[in-house]
């Protein structure tokens, strides 16, 4: 006989949270065992018997099991004979049950609450740690059902470990203070209080865990106090790098919150005011040096953050000498001294001072700086760093800063170019992005010194970093003409060492002649092609790469810089230029024909044509249009005649034979039609053509579903192309607009064909039986909402209404009838439904438009973002929406590295219209919680989807999620599940790839044995 819900089986705990107690089942609670029991629970004891089971626990699908697993588990906690490790396994064990979906979260986190009076302290640390997991897992403490005495021990025993002797114990309290918020400190500012308190014990962890608190509120929306600034900011001077890591974090967002506050900085009797915001700067500049790479790349990275800090305190990250808009001036005989300075200078008050040799720091100046020595140019210590973490990571910064303010950007160039030389070819091609984001922006106009070492740049061994170079002297400006020629001459040696870079050498150069217009003259150009004022020159081969980069950098001169270089080119340059247009697509302008002098009438008629390619491609293109326009009309018409077998011919049509060879036929039809359209690489005119394609891609599955009917040994393709057949049928409905109803109805016959192939083929007799009745409703009802359909239309629903008849007969039957010959004939009517369904007509009326979504290229995209595991990480990205009717069904699917998918609403905020159907989605800050990495680099995947209702919640989930369906299956429980009722369809061409890298931030040990 089945039992009950797991949570009447799993032991309470009473209401004075005594460990001694009995349970509610009969179980004791304590050690000793309860006389006379027949069903004594016996404790685990030793530490491989709790580690099998824990292995093992996947393969646990009974009710029974998972019942006398969790009675053991909470029996063996409060077992005190039982070693000290076994006890702290069964936490763990006791908490991973609750991933069951039949388990009483409320009533193990209850058991684990009474175990805490009698538990040792690395017992307490462990039951902490649980409990904080089943709160991110389950959200017991937001429940009203654990109110009561069990809240009340836990507050006792959590308020009397915040003052335990154990730092182990303190930093567990101070962990799940902000989750349980015990009484006395349940408000915000009680846990600030309390988190200040603590941030200056005696133990370096328990200062962590209480300032790693106070970040937690801030990660979860609660506002810092602007009075808790100051604790950060000495909390940054710590000896111990994981609390100088969280400090740090929290005066930047305590920076955040309230850039414009003013702190008043007072120094020898002199005040100065400055904002919040750029005193936090200042600080985290000062971390920079710090003694901890780990610590200095996190103040690096949090320095391209700040937003709007004063032009002065950024200019200043670039010089190790602070500057005199940073100094003040003290009035003679308000700097105090003490000790033996005081003597020395009250010794030297009647002479003149010791003037300070040039180069040395004069302590005993009569002035104060709004900033530590250590913070001048923290941006250069953090480029001179010896890891190219550290070297990244303030880049990077350089590269957001350099968004924001000009004049920052032009100081940033001269360091970023002297990065060019860096052994590491990351950081090279960092420095690269990063003047490439400069440069897209404003012309970097570059120094004789900054251009050798892009020349000798040029020279590195790595492709990309060459292509690089070149993309970054396009974007660059050169105010000699000798140094273009120096450019040019290194041009020409790449030219002839790397062939393979000929075409990004082209690019480039390109860009060069239009941004060097003013120095490329007359003679520049007769130094360069090597002709003579006086003597008529040799005419240059056609097929020289140099001599074709030469024409193509004075060719993009401007219009009027151009006219004024024509007379002075020889003829042979003009009669070159059709076929260097022709050969280098996209390196010539459009227009070269106007500046060809008019005796070479031939040239010019040549350049006013089309290019060749282009010219190709035009008379090819009334072609290939006709050439598809055939096959799709080819493929309409063999759909038809699928549509109307078995009406014309006899029932044998409809075997196994005639679907395998349609499906042939089609699939030679479909694949003409891709390789047409890929090989000239054409888009059709309008979705409905597209659109019937892509319907003729489902019906193939169709027939191929028809053709492994029947056979045992293939069922499992059979379930797999059943749910190709249910989402590629959501998937054209969501992504065309202007669909009309008879193209929908086909749409949805194609899902009950699915739903019945699907159900026909699955084994669905090792599930629970709610959850088979569940799905064969909702096949009934989907059958008799087709066959109404059908009627309202006055198609024939003669086939729907024979299959309908069927499976309620032998799913009624007679009372005497045997289970198993209803079953028979339920799997009979499916197999006759499945191989004699027609799919209906799909002839789109109207034109339709199809739904798509297009990421935009971002800064943000090219760099790679830090994140620590614990919090949520904040990605950002901007996509163009078109042909979108409802905005409330977009969805942003986030697929980790693990291969799980999340999905978020975005906020209505998120959204911008451009017209009445596009949409402009910039979504700043997208909540991705990432599980802990190893240290190296991976990505995650943004991409937009449309949320589709499912016509039949319960099956179409996983007949389209394709998910394996759980035997002890809770149908109460997974009804409220979000999503349930959806199915989620794809509309982004291209998904975003955004690169992240962990950061190693190891929270408090919160148990003496943990390895």
């Amino acid at each position: 006989m089945k039992r009950g819900r797991i949570e009447t089986a799993i032991p309470e705990a009473s209401e004075e949270g005594s460990g001694g107690s009995n349970c509610n089942d009969g179980t004791s609670t304590s050690g000793n065992k309860p006389a006379g029991s027949e069903h004594t629970i016996q404790p685990y004891e030793t530490y491989g018997e709790v580690h099998r089971i824990i292995v093992s626990l996947k393969s646990m699908h009974s009710d029974e099991e998972i019942v006398e697993t969790g009675r053991r588990a909470l029996h063996t906690l409060k077992t005190q004979t039982v070693q000290i490790t076994v006890r702290q396994l069964s936490v763990r064990l006791a908490m991973q049950l609750c991933a069951h979906p039949e388990t009483d979260a409320l009533k193990v986190a209850a058991g684990l609450v009474a175990a805490l009076k009698e538990a040792e302290p690395s017992l307490r640390c462990e039951i902490y740690q649980a409990l904080g997991t089943l709160h991110e897992l389950k959200g017991i403490f937001d429940s009203a059902s654990l109110l009561g005495a069990t809240k009340s021990a836990l507050d006792s025993a959590i308020m009397g470990d915040l003052n335990h002797t154990q730092h182990h114990l303190r930093c567990a309290s101070l962990s799940i203070l902000t989750t349980v918020k015990p009484r006395g400190v349940s408000t915000a500012s009680e846990i600030f209080d309390t988190a200040c308190r603590y941030s200056a014990d005696a133990h370096p962890k328990v200062r962590q865990a209480a300032l790693s608190a106070v970040l937690r509120q801030h990660m979860m929306g609660v506002q810092l106090p602007v009075e808790m600034y100051d604790e950060c900011v000495v909390s940054t001077k710590d000896d111990f790098e994981q609390v100088r890591l969280v400090a740090v974090e929290l005066v930047w967002a305590i920076s955040s919150a309230y850039p414009e506050y003013p702190i008043v900085i007072h120094k020898y009797r002199v005040a100065e005011t400055i904002r919040l915001l750029d005193d936090a700067f200042v600080k985290i500049c000062d971390m920079v040096n710090d003694s901890s790479v780990i610590v200095r790349q996190r103040a690096c990275t949090i320095l391209g953050r700040f937003k709007n800090v004063d032009s002065k305190f950024l200019s200043q990250t670039f010089s190790k000498q602070v500057m005199s808009h940073l100094r003040r001036y003290v009035p003679r005989g308000m700097r105090e001294s003490s000790g033996r300075n005081r003597g020395i200078r009250q010794r030297h008050q009647k002479n003149s001072s010791i003037p300070t040799p040039e180069g040395d720091v004069d302590v005993e100046s009569d002035e104060f700086r709004l900033l530590d020595s250590g913070a001048a140019g923290a941006f250069v210590h953090g480029l001179e760093d010896e890891y190219q973490e550290v070297r990244d990571a303030a880049i990077e910064s350089i590269t957001e800063l350099s968004v924001n303010s000009t004049e920052f950007a032009a100081k940033a160039v001269d360091f970023l170019v002297d990065m060019f030389n860096d052994s590491s070819d990351r950081v090279r091609l960092c420095s690269i992005r990063a003047l490439l984001s400069i440069g897209e922006r404003s012309l970097i106009h570059l120094t004789g010194e900054q251009l050798s070492i892009a020349l000798s740049a040029m020279k590195d061994s790595n492709s990309t970093v060459r292509k690089g170079i070149y993309a970054f002297l396009a974007v660059s400006a050169l105010a000699k003409p000798e140094w273009l020629g120096e450019l040019m001459s290194a041009i020409k040696t790449n030219l002839d060492k790397y062939p393979e870079d000929q075409m990004a050498i082209y690019r480039a150069t390109k860009s060069l002649g239009f941004n060097h217009s003013a120095i490329i003259t007359v003679p520049f150009v007769r130094s360069l092609l090597g002709i003579s004022e006086h003597y008529l020159s040799r005419e240059a081969r056609i097929d020289d790469i140099v001599y074709a980069g030469n024409v193509i950098l004075i060719m993009n001169t401007k219009p009027h810089a151009r006219q004024l270089l024509a007379p002075a080119l020889p003829e042979f340059i003009f009669n070159h230029l059709p076929y260097l247009r022709d050969k280098y697509v996209d390196c010539l302008p459009h227009n070269i024909g106007e500046f060809v002098p008019s005796k070479l009438k031939f040239v010019k008629q040549m350049l006013r044509r089309p290019s060749a390619s282009l010219a190709v491609a035009q008379l090819s293109a009334s072609d290939d249009a006709t050439r598809l326009s055939e096959a799709q009309a080819d493929i309409g018409e063999l759909l038809a005649q699928i549509g109307d077998r078995g009406r014309t011919a006899d029932s044998t049509d409809c075997g196994n034979r005639a679907p395998a060879g349609m499906l042939d036929s089609l699939t030679r039809r479909i694949d003409r039609f891709d390789m047409l359209k890929r090989r000239h690489r054409m888009s059709l005119a309008a979705h409905d053509s597209e659109i019937t394609v892509r319907y003729a891609r489902i019906v193939a599955d169709v027939l191929r579903v028809q053709s492994l009917a029947g056979d045992l040994l293939r069922s499992a393709e059979m379930v797999e192309v059943a749910s190709q057949i249910m989402h590629n049928s959501y998937a054209v409905e969501a992504r065309a607009l202007g669909l009309d109803p008879g193209c929908r109805l086909a749409l949805v016959y194609l899902r009950l064909f699915a739903h019945a192939a699907w159900f026909h083929v699955h084994p669905l007799a090792q599930y629970d039986t709610r959850l088979v009745a569940k799905m064969r409703g909702e096949l009934f009802r989907r059958v008799r909402r087709n066959a109404q359909i059908f009627k309202s239309r006055s198609a024939d629903a003669a086939e729907l209404a024979a299959f309908s008849s069927q499976l309620e007969h032998a799913s009624v039957g007679s009372a005497e009838e045997d289970p198993a010959t209803k079953t028979v004939a339920f799997d009979n009517a499916l197999l006759e439904f499945v191989s004699a369904f027609k799919p209906l007509p799909f002839e789109p009326a109207g034109r339709c438009q199809r739904t798509t979504a297009k990421f935009q290229a971002s800064t943000a995209a090219r760099r790679t973002i830090e994140f620590n595991h614990i919090f949520p990480v904040d990605l950002s990205f901007a996509a163009a929406l078109e042909w979108l009717p409802q905005r409330q069904n977009v969805l942003v699917l986030v697929k980790h590295p693990t291969q799980h998918v999340d999905a978020l609403h975005p906020p209505p905020s998120a959204f911008k219209p451009l017209s009445q159907l596009n949409w402009a989605l910039e979504w700043d800050k997208v909540p991705v919680l990432l599980p802990l990495g190893s240290g190296e680099e991976t990505a995650v995947e943004l991409s937009i989807a449309l949320q589709c209702e499912a016509d039949a919640p319960w099956s179409d989930h996983f007949i389209v999620k394709g998910d394996v369906v759980p035997s002890t299956y809770a149908i109460e429980s997974y009804h409220r599940a979000a999503g349930i009722r959806h199915v989620h369809v794809e509309i982004a061409s291209e998904g975003l790839r955004v690169s992240v890298n962990p950061v190693q931030f190891k929270p408090p040990q919160t148990s003496q044995t943990r390895a």
